[in-house]
């Protein structure tokens, strides 16, 4: 299980030292850990157990931890569905799949994750992504590689969501930019437009895939799970390497799920009586 610390980790001399008093690890190993506003793995321990309590510890100190079974990283069932356009209404954040359109609560988005997608002669998953197969998203009460020589890669931003695994991606070579005015397309309108939806929407953007810890696992972690199949898709039985991004978005996303749900239930005033 990996335990994990998120933002608003500042990064700063007190925080490191906080963590060195509560983990036994060193300021110095701590710093190669964990970077300022991103996720970063501070222990990674087998013992689910083991993992909550230092979690416990953890969080009772002041900061925002999750613990996520790195399996999630291979999880196929956690599918990303091309994003075509989107709208920004009062209310809702609509989405237009390749074969639907949906509207989204705002309180229904759960995180942004940006970074890039390398494709070559990684095996791929042979999932399908139709958008017909989803669910409609509901916002909760209350609320191993290619040589890089083989790889190309595209810009990319995954939306998850807070209440289903599946996740809504823009790939900058393909999305319509026209919600911005004047576009080009590509890299820049892509963070134009995630710039444009964290102010709006208020969700939190991870761009730390490059620099984070959680990307040490995001390689082949055994089979794909298969606990909630989306209905009208067969179960792979292959063992696939996931994408690095797609896996590192899967860990990043769940990290959040987690410490949000913590967060709610936490500020919950205790029942009557």
């Amino acid at each position: 299980m990996l335990v994990l610390i998120g933002p608003p980790f500042s990064g700063s001399d007190d925080e490191y030292g906080r963590l060195a008093d509560l983990t036994g690890i060193l300021p110095y190993e701590l710093k190669t850990k964990l970077r300022a506003s991103a996720w970063g793995v501070v222990r990674a321990l087998a013992d689910g157990g083991q993992a909550e309590a230092l979690a416990s510890r953890i969080r009772a100190n002041g900061f925002r931890v999750a613990v996520v079974d790195p399996a999630v990283a291979a999880d196929a069932t956690r599918i990303f569905v091309p994003l075509r356009a989107l709208e920004l209404t009062e209310g809702a954040l609509v989405l237009h799949l390749s074969e639907r359109t949906m509207p989204i609560p705002y309180r229904a988005v759960l995180t942004l994750v940006r970074g890039e997608v390398q494709v070559g002669s990684r095996t791929r998953s042979s999932h399908a992504s139709s958008s017909s197969t989803f669910r409609a998203v509901v916002p909760e009460a209350n609320v191993e590689a290619a040589p890089a020589a083989q790889l190309d890669g595209f810009a990319a931003a995954d939306l998850h969501f807070a209440t289903v695994l599946w996740a809504a991606r823009i790939d900058a070579r393909s999305f319509d930019f026209s919600i911005l005015g004047e576009h080009a397309g590509g890299a820049h309108d892509l963070d134009r437009l995630v710039d444009a939806l964290a102010e709006r929407v208020g969700f939190r953007v991870d761009r730390g895939n490059r620099i984070s810890s959680v990307a040490s696992f995001t390689g082949a972690t055994g089979p794909s799970r298969q606990t909630s199949p989306i209905p009208g898709m067969m179960p792979s039985t292959r063992k696939e390497v996931p994408e690095r991004f797609d896996a590192y978005s899967r860990l990043i996303a769940e990290a959040e799920r987690q410490a949000q749900r913590h967060e709610r239930h936490s500020t919950r005033p205790p029942p009557p009586g």
